[in-house]
């Protein structure tokens, strides 16, 4: 029986969010599932962000706010879950807000489908709030692994909910751009199924000065994703065989995008244009026979 009362904890890494941490943390406050620990880590923010943390700490005792030196997104999380308490955990950035029966809905999915995971659907714009087409689904141990292992459904953390003892003792490796998803694929072997919903209940702030946008400016992303890519077809070809020819084409892809930018920052002879390149090359003979992968490409391996 699933207990529909239970403690969760919403974990949030705050770094320089002055303009956005109000609106954020009010719509965490003001959730109708009320059970909740608030961790509020600051991550060696520069501006007032600590004291508006504070000040919910002072008026509301379900907040816990902490503070530790600058170390990233990732680091934060880690640290808040060293120190959580509930029995579920979600995770909302410090510049995004949910909707009022975000965590209501998210664990009455866990508790309806009995799995120790759930998803809903994001919007980027209040236009979209409210519009979509409301239903709640099933994906399955497979179903959801290729999905997940593909890229087909998101690598977010924020729209989730996840049972503590599906997390155990993971945290989130280093990385630039694509954490999440990579803290979610070290819980692949336990997940048994995903809990849905097409309601869109987390709100995206698109900002110009945030971690990934930083990044995507700069050959980072494209590296770290065409890492992560490789790393996941070499698994394909020994686990997945069915996966291999989209996990080929996504590698490609990004190692293609992130070797013309270190050309032309006049980097080729960086270990990291020597990686990207040394996958291609490996790879060559079934990249050629790949159809989904597009001639520009093909042809520009021919010059490495």
């Amino acid at each position: 029986m699933c207990d529909s009362n239970v403690l969760i904890s919403v974990i949030v890494p705050v770094w320089n969010a002055q303009n956005y941490l109000e609106t954020c943390l009010d719509s965490i406050i003001h959730q109708t599932y009320s059970n909740l620990e608030i961790l509020l880590v600051d991550d060696g923010s520069t501006d007032d962000s600590l004291e508006i943390c504070r000040n919910y700490e002072r008026k509301d005792n379900r907040v816990r706010v902490f503070h530790k030196e600058n170390g990233g997104q990732g680091s934060a999380r880690n640290f808040a879950l060293d120190c959580c308490h509930g029995k579920y955990v979600g995770f909302v950035d410090n510049d995004d807000w949910i909707l009022p029966t975000m965590y209501e809905r998210l664990l009455e999915l866990i508790c309806k489908y009995k799995v120790k995971i759930s998803r809903c659907d994001d919007a980027q714009s209040k236009e979209e709030i409210g519009k979509e087409e409301k239903a709640d689904y099933l994906l399955s141990k497979e179903e959801f692994h290729k999905k997940f292992f593909c890229d087909i459904v998101g690598g977010h953390v924020t729209d989730r909910l996840f049972d503590r003892d599906l997390i155990k003792n993971n945290r989130f490796p280093y990385s630039k751009t694509i954490e999440d998803t990579r803290f979610i694929r070290q819980l692949l072997p336990e997940i048994k199924g995903e809990a849905c919903t097409t309601e869109k209940l987390y709100f995206y702030t698109a900002r110009e000065d945030n971690t990934s946008n930083r990044y995507a400016k700069t050959y980072i992303s494209s590296f770290e994703r065409a890492m992560e890519y490789q790393s996941r077809y070499e698994e394909a070809i020994r686990f997945f065989p069915d996966y291999k020819d989209l996990l080929l084409q996504k590698s490609t892809t990004f190692a293609c995008g992130c070797l013309r930018i270190l050309l032309k920052n006049k980097k080729k002879k960086s270990n990291d244009f020597e990686k990207m390149a040394e996958f291609l090359r490996k790879y060559k003979a079934e990249i050629w026979k790949n159809n989904s992968i597009a001639w520009k490409y093909k042809l520009f391996i021919l010059t490495l």
